[in-house]
């Protein structure tokens, strides 16, 4: 089944022109390093993804975090439908002498791959812009190989309740609401960056929403057991001592609703727009 062929237009056309994230402040592969260090996520990835491993990045945007990851020896392909996005990556790539990474231009919806393939897939903010994002999920994981891991970012249903209310607001009453968020304001952010935060959040295309609950069944449903979530798995600060790829339990139906409520109140969610991150391994 094919992604709506409009859609998948004017989306790529949207990314061209947002390029998100951008390489502000960004010179070199060092300062690449430094700053996705600074990502517990991106971090633990790095730590936790093995060597030699193959990498399937989908919705790479500018591929920063493949290129953060292309140490190692891993092979990495990186794919997007943002011809913009994907020559920013592209440029830097050449810039290094990065040689194991590959972007593409590719639906995820029509994939160039052999199936069962990848150790790792990831797709970090991507399927809940598709026109349909268990679909894209279930494509994924057909190119995953057995015991290989499915990493994937979506907006939190309920930690983004105070995103689409400014989202409301600023719909109606202009771009005079933008400060309303503060990372539209914030004078340490270049302007581009500002400019791409804004785009990415108040005038994408197309986003949906989602619950932990949801994708638990789409894990059921291609095969994937859970694993982990971020932060649903990880009370407090205790990613900074625990393994992303270790399996976790899945809490009760009662627990789970009464953490994901409290998700729209918590500062982090409310900076980060809402979001969490979902992480499975294919049987």
């Amino acid at each position: 089944m094919q992604e709506n062929s409009k859609l998948s237009l004017v989306q790529s056309d949207f990314y061209n022109k947002v390029k998100f994230p951008n390489y502000d402040e960004i010179d070199d592969f060092g300062t690449l390093l430094d700053k996705s260090q600074k990502s517990i996520f991106f971090r633990k990835l790095d730590e936790e993804i093995p060597m030699n491993s193959k990498v399937l990045e989908a919705g790479c945007g500018t591929g920063q975090l493949s290129l953060f990851l292309s140490r190692y020896q891993r092979q990495i392909f990186s794919i997007d439908l943002s011809s913009g996005s994907l020559s920013l990556g592209e440029s830097f790539r050449k810039k290094n002498n990065i040689e194991n990474l590959f972007f593409l231009k590719m639906s995820i919806f029509n994939l160039f791959f052999y199936k069962n393939f990848f150790d790792v897939v990831i797709s970090n903010g991507v399927l809940h812009h598709t026109e349909n994002p268990k679909l894209a999920f279930i494509e994924l994981s057909k190119y995953l190989k057995k015991e290989g891991y499915l990493v994937v970012g979506l907006y939190h249903r309920y930690g983004r309740i105070f995103t689409n209310i400014r989202q409301f607001l600023i719909k109606i009453f202009g771009n005079s609401f933008k400060f309303l968020d503060k990372n539209t304001t914030n004078k340490n952010f270049s302007v581009e960056k500002r400019f791409a935060w804004f785009m990415d959040q108040y005038n994408n295309p197309k986003e949906s929403s989602h619950s932990f609950n949801e994708v638990l069944n789409w894990f059921n449903e291609a095969n994937i057991e859970f694993v982990s979530s971020i932060p649903f798995s990880f009370p407090g600060n205790s990613l900074f001592n625990k393994k992303l790829l270790s399996k976790n339990k899945v809490q009760s139906k009662f627990e789970l609703l009464l953490d994901e409520i409290s998700q729209s109140f918590v500062p982090h969610q409310l900076k980060e727009g809402g979001f969490f991150i979902m992480i499975g391994k294919k049987k």
